[in-house]
């Protein structure tokens, strides 16, 4: 064979190989229905300035009341309690920093309006179904065990709700032990956080290439930053379930509606709950 003809056999198995290790895994339309055509509140309807901290009980009231749906974040205190908070820390959101993973629930400071740092299983009661939620699994600590964590909890869980994380092992766990509860790999474009890990992490991540691990049923993907060949195939040859974070205005909002079927939005109140 020419040097060609092995140039252009080399290049069709490496760019087969790419597509395998992206492919997202199918799904059934009866698994997502009550999850697809939703706006999801980031961390809860919060508000500072009505002094509504995100993820605090009071922020998801106020999503149940307006019919969104709920995005928000889960992981283990020292102790091993299932809390919803997005940093490993509490300093941002407290005040006080105290690490998470190290500290024991008991000991975590309170919100800025007085309340505790939400138990998972408290929020869970108190939705009781009434909105879809997105549950993102940290990747402090073990990742897996938070992820293993997780799943025990929402066992009991009749209400609609789908997993996601950054962490593809996370997501790997589910897809080993939960097959059939919908899943989702976390991704990211646009300019790169160095607190956020390397060039090849940013790169393997970005290009959805840890999809080999997880499988994942959809892709949720910083929708303003989504200019690669990783989410060009997602949308138009794959075809899975889209989530599109975190969209902060509505003209961002009108801009990507049609394309991911569920926005995780911040900051303003969308026109309509269900799009």
């Amino acid at each position: 064979m020419a040097w060609w003809g092995w140039t252009l056999a080399i290049a069709a198995l490496l760019f087969g190989g790419y597509l395998w290790m992206i492919a997202p895994r199918r799904y059934n339309r009866k698994d997502v229905e009550a999850l697809a055509g939703r706006l999801y509140a980031h961390r809860g309807l919060y508000s500072q300035s009505m002094g509504v901290p995100e993820n605090s009980m009071a922020a998801f009231r106020r999503a149940v009341d307006a019919g969104f749906g709920i995005e928000l974040d889960v992981q283990l205190t020292g102790d091993g309690k299932l809390i919803v908070h997005h940093d490993g820390n509490t300093a941002r959101v407290c005040g006080v920093d105290a690490t998470i993973r190290n500290t024991a629930y008991a000991d975590l400071p309170k919100l800025p309006d007085g309340s505790a740092i939400p138990v998972f299983e408290d929020v869970l009661a108190m939705v009781c179904g009434r909105v879809p939620l997105i549950v993102e699994i940290k990747h402090y600590g073990n990742p897996t065990e938070n992820a293993a964590r997780t799943l025990n909890v929402l066992r009991g869980y009749s209400g609609p709700f789908c997993v996601e994380s950054f962490h593809p092992l996370a997501v790997r766990t589910f897809r080993k032990t939960a097959p059939g509860i919908v899943r989702g790999q976390l991704a990211m474009g646009g300019p790169r956080n160095r607190e956020e890990g390397s060039w090849f992490e940013y790169f393997i991540l970005s290009s959805l290439l840890v999809n080999v691990l997880g499988r994942p049923h959809f892709v949720a993907y910083s929708c303003a930053h989504d200019a690669n060949l990783s989410m060009w195939l997602m949308k138009h040859a794959y075809h899975p379930l889209l989530a599109g974070w975190t969209i902060r205005d509505q003209a961002l909002l009108n801009r990507v509606r049609n394309t991911y079927q569920m926005p995780i939005f911040e900051g303003f109140i969308p026109d309509d709950p269900h799009r």
